[in-house]
């Protein structure tokens, strides 16, 4: 059985990590709709959730872009390593969103393959 992979990208701008994945022997799911993304985490088990992370100030009730992803995941894949991709100046955000959703990992951009690869 493989390994399953869930790739979200919100804003993108960055290298596409999805032929890292395969390489590493993980089936990947690759979603920039939040709304999509759910609905797979739904549908499926996931030991690795890659996902960027941003902050907009219009959301009203929530912090970030990904907190039903992660609230979806916790019920649905409680095993999953988390690990979240984001700007230095979100980092106020993410904290806050760290008080309420476990995340095995936080790496600021600009990221590079082997940084994601030791993080696997």
């Amino acid at each position: 059985m493989n390994k399953k992979l869930l790739f979200f990208v919100d804003e993108g701008g960055f290298e596409d990590f999805r032929p890292l994945f395969v390489s590493l022997g993980f089936d990947v799911d690759f979603e920039d709709s939040q709304r999509k993304a759910v609905k797979l985490a739904k549908k499926n088990t996931y030991q690795v959730l890659v996902a960027e992370f941003s902050y907009n100030p219009e959301f009203r009730d929530r912090v970030s872009n990904i907190e039903s992803l992660l609230a979806t995941l916790e019920s649905h894949s409680p095993g999953v390593k988390i690990i979240i991709l984001y700007d230095k100046i979100n980092q106020p955000q993410l904290d806050q969103l760290k008080q309420r959703y476990r995340m095995d990992t936080t790496l600021t951009f600009p990221v590079d393959q082997k940084t994601i690869k030791t993080q696997l």
